[in-house]
Order: C-alpha cells, then structure tokens, then sequence
C-alpha cells in the first residue's frame, strides 16, 4: 500500500495563520540550514551541523546544495532529490542488516511542560538506492543528550538502561509504508509532555524483526535489504495544556494581588489556553471556584472570593464561551492549599481552580 500526503496545511495551522499567530518551533536549525562546514565526507552529521549530533556509533549523513561531492542536492551518494526547502537535509537508514540503525538527536529551546501537549512533524523522502520501504519510525523525548555505544536499534530496554532519563519510543502514524522516492512526505504525532524532555531523538526504534518491510525484490537472495531516508522540516510546536475532565486545576498565574479580584496580565495567557481547550471540545463545560487567605472576616472572603470566580468567568465568556458552559462559586478561605501563616502561602491561597466536566444529558 502506498501512502499519499498532501500539501494542504492542517486545521491547527490555518487557524494560527489567520489569527496572524506563528507557533514557536521548539527544535532547533529544524531545517538543517545552519552549518559549520560544507559537507565533504560521509557520516560527518555531527561535525558538519549546528545543534544536531548522531547519539550512537550509527553515521548519519549531511547533505547541503554548497557540497560538490557525493553529499551534495539533488544529486548524491544515494540517488537524486531536491530538499523539501531551503538547501540541505539529513539522511539515515531506518532498516539495514543485522540491525543496524541510525538515529538524530537535537537539543530543544527549551524543556518541555508537564502535562502539556505538543505537535511534533517533518518531512521524509526515501532514497532512491533503497531496496524497501519501512512504516516505522519514532522519536524519543531525553532530558539529556544520549551517547549510546552501539550500532543497532535503540530499543525501550536499551533505552532504559541508559544512564540519561528517556520517554518510550512512540511512532509516527502511518497508513501505508513511506516509499515515495520523488515527492517529500509529511507525517506527525502528538505528545503530552512529563517535563523533562529537553532532547529529541528520531530513527526507527525497532529490530529488522519488529519492522513493517516492504521488499522492492532488488536484493540478492538471502541478504537483507536497508531504506534509507532523508529528512527534512523537523519542527515541535506547543499546542498547550492537556486538561483532564473531573480533575481540580488551579489557573497558572491567576494569584490575586491583597485585597484584590482584577486579573494580572499573565494570568489572560493562561486563561486562553483554557479557552482554546474548551473550545476544542464542546462537550466539555466548566466550574470555576474562587479562594480568598486567611485575612479579613468570613463574610467578606466569602464576596471576595465570589468575585474573583466572577472575574475569570466573565473573561472567559468575553473570549467567546458560551454561558450555559461555565459556573462560578466562591468559598472564601475554607480550602487553602497551604495553611502556613505566610506571605507566600497566603498568595498561594488566593487562587482560582477550575474543573471541566462532560455534560450530562437530562433523562
């Protein structure tokens, strides 16, 4: 079966387009653009690029335009392609005899946010040398760059007896085998964040054994074959929280000033991200309870607290939320968080949570 992308740009970004929004691409030089030298010998990725380095002894390659050697675009050691942009890309076999694998690694901008969600893409063409397609390839997250003594895939246990902190390895969803020699192929997947990931880390994580193959019957009998790809347009960008219905949230910066129920400026951002969560899932309403510190009298943390739950619920109805999807509560200084006598647990204290639920239909 033979896969077929299309260049149409995704609902995500056609909405960030047209808010005038560009996402962040948390990976660096994801377009293999930035150089140190111009590639003149094989399986010099990590001296050749900025930012991007191989985490085991496999060689991956570089390619850029400014080349004339066997590493140079459209033409090269491994048949002829243009890049998906720019002037260079990477290139890698993600099926090779007795195992043996090669792997990129990158630093991202920045480590990621627990319990937040992200989109990771890129771009793969496969060689025109290759003689077979594979449907397997993966990224695993680290918390710091891995340096792995092996030639062979990187397998979960492997992984995990690693000495640097990794996320299991999760795969690119596939319909069919990447065995488009011509035109580039795009393909993502989505993760919610543990808040460590510092480090990315892309190749096929699986043995020859555990791999969907496709054999082009070019091989001699009994050898096995590799694929080898190039890759191209690598980018991580953030969609934002990955909130859990019946679970209690407090609203990131949303901690009120002494005596005060006006939202911060910090406190909008996050207020957006519940917006644009809700938004996203209509089926979803939600409860908002405001909280007050120990100071003052019962009945005026009681208004206080109210107002507070108010303020929230009016900005996010002014962001577009219907009514009919949001409540508001106040319960004054009865549910601190921490019942230290200090300024800091008291600002701590004077908070807004939120609770999203399913609606339930009425019998």
């Amino acid at each position: 079966m033979r896969l077929r992308f299309s260049n149409i740009l995704t609902n995500l970004t056609l909405a960030l387009f047209f808010s005038g929004v560009m996402a962040q691409n948390l990976v660096h030089n994801g377009g293999f653009e930035d150089f140190v030298n111009c590639p003149v010998k094989m399986s010099n990725l990590n001296g050749d690029t900025e930012y991007w380095s191989a985490p085991t002894l496999g060689t991956t390659d570089y390619f850029n335009k400014c080349s004339k050697t066997k590493l140079g675009i459209p033409m090269n050691f491994k048949g002829k392609q243009e890049a998906y942009e720019g002037n260079a890309y990477a290139g890698l076999y993600l099926f090779a005899p007795k195992d043996y694998r090669e792997y990129i690694q990158v630093e991202l901008t920045e480590t990621l946010k627990k319990g937040h969600r992200y989109r990771l893409s890129l771009s793969l063409s496969l060689s025109e040398k290759s003689d077979g397609a594979v449907m397997d390839l993966g990224a695993v997250f680290a918390q710091k760059p891995l340096s792995i003594h092996t030639k062979r895939q990187l397998s979960n246990a492997v992984l995990a007896s690693s000495q640097t902190r990794t996320t299991h390895a999760k795969q690119f969803s596939a319909t069919g085998f990447y065995d488009d020699k011509k035109e580039w192929m795009q393909v993502s997947l989505d993760i919610v964040a543990k808040g460590f990931e510092r480090h990315l880390v892309l190749g096929n994580f699986k043995s020859n054994g555990g791999t969907h193959y496709l054999d082009f019957g070019k091989r001699t009998a009994g050898a096995e074959g590799y694929s080898y790809y190039y890759l191209d347009d690598i980018s991580l960008i953030y969609l934002g929280p990955d909130y859990q219905p019946d679970q209690s949230y407090v609203l990131n910066h949303v901690n009120f000033d002494f005596d005060r129920f006006e939202l911060e400026p910090k406190a909008k951002q996050s207020l957006k991200d519940v917006y644009d969560y809700l938004k996203k899932h209509p089926q979803l309403k939600v409860s908002i309870s405001g909280h007050t510190d120990d100071q003052g009298s019962d009945d005026y943390n009681d208004v206080l607290s109210k107002q507070r739950a108010a303020t929230v619920a009016r900005y996010l109805m002014r962001l577009g939320l219907k009514p009919h999807r949001i409540s508001s509560k106040g319960y004054g200084n009865k549910l601190p968080l921490d019942s230290a006598l200090t300024d800091k647990a008291r600002r701590k204290n004077r908070r807004v949570e939120f609770v999203m639920t399913e609606f339930v239909e009425d019998e």
